[in-house]
């Protein structure tokens, strides 16, 4: 019987990170900074997990932020490839910039015949819940609202939306999909900002006082199983080696459950999608926070 699959899909955030891609994936002209990744022949596998039946490839698309915004016609070919490097799965996941280009999964998904998910979900539940731990009572403000993850953020925690004065919260929540929006002197001491933004919310280091936690840095469950590579890539990608981003759980859950649609794509996202998602995630012992 076939093991069940997932791809997800990721791209460098830095130009170090892009080289980097290039090493793993023996491109010296990428690794040597003499390519610009765009071609979909630069993608190729980075690491596979498996947890509890289920196996994950992760591909990378080497481009860099400004690369997938600036022509997502050329993003999403070589995001198709992607998905043709992965070989056989059921969905497919998006990660950082690329699910907010192309139509936000649903053009991929044309293409590719297979649900493609955004991520917006998993990252809006573990966002969720890490600011209700560390609130206290206190109020919540949401930067970047606007967005889709924010927009869903905002009636689950009862927070104020885009306020203008960040120094009367000790406790925000950054969510826009393009980072660098705060400077780090708008946010006063004994702040904790709950960033799920990437590249950060924040401008610059944040100031004296100020706490800056991963929204959704999400602890290893017990049975997560990775090849070389997977702790290579764990630990490049930022999560550290005993943690996974949220968003990479996306398409794990939507396989673990056998859902036949995506979790999340496009602009919309619902309080009730958050939640059933949060729901789905802790019937596979996906649900601790730490």
């Amino acid at each position: 019987m076939a093991v069940p699959r997932f791809a997800f899909l990721v791209h460098p955030l830095v130009p170090l990170a892009q080289r980097l891609m290039g090493a793993r994936f023996g491109r010296p002209g990428l690794a040597l900074g003499l390519r610009d990744g765009r071609d979909p022949d630069d993608c190729c596998e980075l690491a596979r997990l498996r947890y509890r039946g289920v196996e994950g490839v992760v591909i990378g698309v080497p481009w860099l932020p400004e690369q997938l915004l600036a022509d997502q016609e050329g993003a999403l070919r070589s995001m198709q490839r992607a998905v043709q490097i992965a070989g056989p799965v059921s969905h497919v996941g998006l990660g950082s910039v690329l699910s907010v280009v192309a139509g936000r999964g649903s053009a991929l998904e044309a293409l590719v015949g297979i649900p493609v998910t955004t991520g917006n979900a998993a990252t809006a539940w573990a966002a969720w819940r890490i600011a209700e731990q560390v609130r206290a009572g206190q109020k919540v403000g949401v930067i970047g609202a606007k967005g889709t993850v924010g927009r869903a953020l905002v009636p689950l925690l009862g927070a104020d939306a885009d306020p203008q004065d960040l120094r009367e919260y000790r406790v925000l929540v950054g969510t826009h999909t393009t980072g660098g929006t705060v400077a780090p002197d708008r946010l006063g001491p004994g702040t904790t900002l709950v960033d799920v933004a990437l590249p950060p919310t924040l401008s610059g280091p944040p100031g004296p006082g100020v706490t800056v936690l991963p929204g959704e840095r999400l602890p290893l469950p017990a049975g997560w199983e990775r090849d070389a590579w997977g702790w290579v890539f764990h630990v490049a990608a930022g999560y550290g080696i005993n943690h996974v981003y949220a968003c990479l759980l996306e398409p794990l859950v939507a396989v673990l459950e056998g859902r036949g649609t995506a979790w999340q794509q496009g602009r919309n996202l619902s309080p009730d999608t958050v939640r059933a998602f949060g729901d789905a995630a802790a019937r596979h012992g996906l649900g601790g926070f730490a």
